[in-house]
């Protein structure tokens, strides 16, 4: 004689299983969401971003090209190379910022990878000078820590670590991964203990404060403002505290400001990927801060950094200059 089990008695069974079925499936899911993070270089968390020494930088002031979204290995590429060149070349430059995703579509595999040759040396072996290079969404998809790694092989290729501060006389730079959803904290941080340095030995004036990371802030391009959340973080614990804040991700030069405070916002995303199609480009953004100028072409960014002005400017890929604007105290 079969006997029936009440439904009671697998009521009583069933919610423990479900329980931890969707343990299971949590512990997995954070797991997987842990090891995307630690691949990017997010942990651990309670790192600051690391100081450098370079090599000693002129007293004067200080010349620097700024640029992402480089990685193609196409004829734009190409062509803003050139640029770069021939601005290098007459107006000076003492070091480029490469913004991320130095490598398209999905970063490298290794230190070894043929990529550091196509999309780097090959490309930019007209300038002779340190790339100081972060991380853009496209090079952790891979093994982005060959990016660090190739740091040792390479003469021009600089990537300290994930995230690196180094400075001079006139300037204080900080690379950002903004991968990680806590690297504010970390530049936050940083410039905590930067600060409190410079009033114990007494400083007389404050370098500039430069920041640059791949995402943006403020962007009027078709990736738009960073979430609400991250832009409030932001205003509430670094608007002000930067004097500059470099970025890409939208492909296109871009200089914006907000009312609210004295930081600068340029975009150089236009490096190499650009935006193909008139129909993309009309997708572009409204962006909450004061647009000043937009380029929606490829292009790059040269910066000439004295103690007491910046001077901001945009040059096509011919490096022909199409927009100025001075930064002064």
């Amino acid at each position: 004689m079969n006997k029936t089990i009440p439904k009671k008695r697998i009521s009583v069974w069933l919610k423990p299983i479900i329980a931890f079925l969707l343990l299971g499936v949590g512990f997995a899911g954070g797991f997987k969401l842990y090891e995307k993070g630690n691949d990017a270089g997010c942990f651990p968390m309670e790192d600051d971003i690391v100081p450098v020494e370079i090599t000693p930088l002129r007293a004067d002031h200080l010349r620097v090209i700024v640029l992402g979204d480089t990685g193609t290995g196409d004829a734009d590429q190409l062509k803003v190379a050139d640029g770069m060149a021939k601005v290098c070349d007459q107006a000076g430059c003492d070091f480029i910022l490469l913004l991320g995703d130095n490598f398209y579509p999905n970063g490298v595999k290794s230190i070894l990878d043929q990529q550091f040759y196509t999309k780097f040396e090959q490309v930019y072996n007209k300038i002779k000078k340190p790339f100081f290079a972060v991380l853009g969404n496209h090079d952790v998809k891979q093994n982005a820590f060959s990016q660090i790694m190739y740091s040792l092989r390479s003469n021009y290729w600089r990537m300290p670590n994930y995230e690196y501060s180094f400075e001079n006389a006139q300037a204080r730079f900080y690379g950002l991964n903004t991968n990680c959803p806590f690297s504010f904290e970390r530049l936050k941080n940083k410039l905590n203990r930067d600060d409190a340095e410079e009033l114990k030995a007494n400083a007389e004036k404050r370098p500039w404060t430069i920041a640059f990371g791949h995402h943006s802030v403020y962007s009027n391009g078709t990736h738009g403002d960073v979430d609400i959340l991250t832009r409030g973080y932001w205003n509430w614990i670094l608007e002000g505290r930067v004097d500059l804040y470099l970025s890409a991700h939208n492909h296109h030069l871009s200089h914006l400001q907000s009312d609210t405070s004295s930081t600068d916002y340029v975009i150089s995303g236009a490096g190499g990927a650009n935006y193909r199609s008139a129909s993309e480009r009309k997708k572009l953004n409204k962006s909450v801060a004061l647009n000043k100028y937009t380029y929606n072409d490829i292009g790059f960014v040269w910066l000439d950094i004295t103690s007491e002005k910046i001077q901001i400017r945009f040059h096509d890929n011919s490096g022909k200059v199409i927009y100025e604007y001075s930064k002064t105290r």
